[in-house]
């Protein structure tokens, strides 16, 4: 019985994929994994993989990152599914410890530390209480919020809530997704031994500085329009007030910067407004049918 759909998305490092593939194959357990390749089009294959090891899926050569995901979540066969970037590896029975914690039924993702090769540290996941701020954190907390790669999602969840969001790329489609989860309750925790290794880029994906802060900040601005979502966004005169305190720190001052004038764009606010009645809509009927569902299972008893 299938347990794991795990996702590897091409990027444009043929050796890197190969590497994760390589690993995927030498660890999984064919009886409960499966591996889904999607591609653009842009991967040659040069050894020939059949179907039995690995599922190719040619997405459009006009699909993002995103869409791609989100195309091979919507075909994966297990209930559960695994989000990998070329370059991580995994170890002998890597998702175990992820998959009995999702056992309990309240719990719809799964954190998976992962290693930062050179570099003898380990991420965790995305600290919570920086949200909407992309900050990742080096300690196993409770304020530890799953990032998108290596974690295990209920591939049904992702779908209730509409899976990831392709107006985003992959770093903020990461944040956006936690607070979604975040604003419909839904609960997430972290494994505590780390299986997964990868180079920093792989794990966290870009860091522009400017244009991280900017997505973050269209992402604050959109949550905050929203009644209940948990997110507040800074007066105007405070978000310049950091800003200026930025100052003193050219590393950091491009984020901010771009933060500021994220949180004037309201792009997102339809879309993410719309996301999130959605969801909730969608997940209080999955509730009642679940419901429905037990009480003829007891009559029936």
């Amino acid at each position: 019985m299938l347990r794991l759909s795990i996702i590897v998305v091409h990027q444009d490092d043929d050796a890197k994929l190969e590497s994760t593939l390589l690993s995927l194959l030498e660890n999984r357990n064919e009886k409960h994994h499966e591996i889904i390749l999607v591609h653009d089009g842009s991967y040659n294959d040069p050894y020939d993989l059949n179907d039995d090891e690995i599922r190719m899926i040619q997405a459009s050569d006009q699909d993002g990152c995103i869409d791609q995901i989100n195309s091979a979540i919507a075909i994966a066969r297990s209930p559960n599914v695994q989000i990998l970037f070329p370059g991580v590896t995994v170890e002998a029975n890597w998702s175990e410890e992820a998959l009995e914690l999702l056992s309990t039924p309240d719990t719809v993702c799964v954190g998976s530390p992962c290693k930062v090769e050179s570099e003898n540290k380990i991420l965790y996941g995305l600290d919570q209480k920086a949200l909407p701020h992309r900050r990742y954190s080096q300690k196993q907390n409770d304020s530890v919020a799953p990032m998108l790669c290596g974690t295990i999602f209920r591939k049904k969840t992702l779908q209730l809530v509409g899976g990831l969001n392709s107006l985003l790329p992959r770093e903020g489609a990461e944040v956006e997704l936690q607070l979604l989860f975040a604003a419909m309750e839904l609960e997430s925790t972290i494994a505590s031994v780390s299986h997964l290794s990868a180079p920093r880029r792989t794990i966290e994906g870009l860091d522009i500085g400017y244009e991280t802060g900017r997505q973050c900040g269209q992402i604050a601005c959109a949550f905050g329009l929203v009644e209940g979502s948990g997110v507040e966004v800074d007066s105007l005169a405070k978000q310049l007030s950091h800003l200026a305190g930025g100052l003193m720190s050219p590393k950091t001052v491009a984020e901010r910067l771009g933060w500021v004038m994220g949180i004037r764009d309201r792009s997102l606010a339809n879309n993410i407004r719309d996301r999130l009645m959605s969801a909730a809509e969608r997940l209080d009927e999955a509730v009642e049918e679940e419901c429905n569902h037990s009480s003829v299972y007891r009559r029936a008893a």
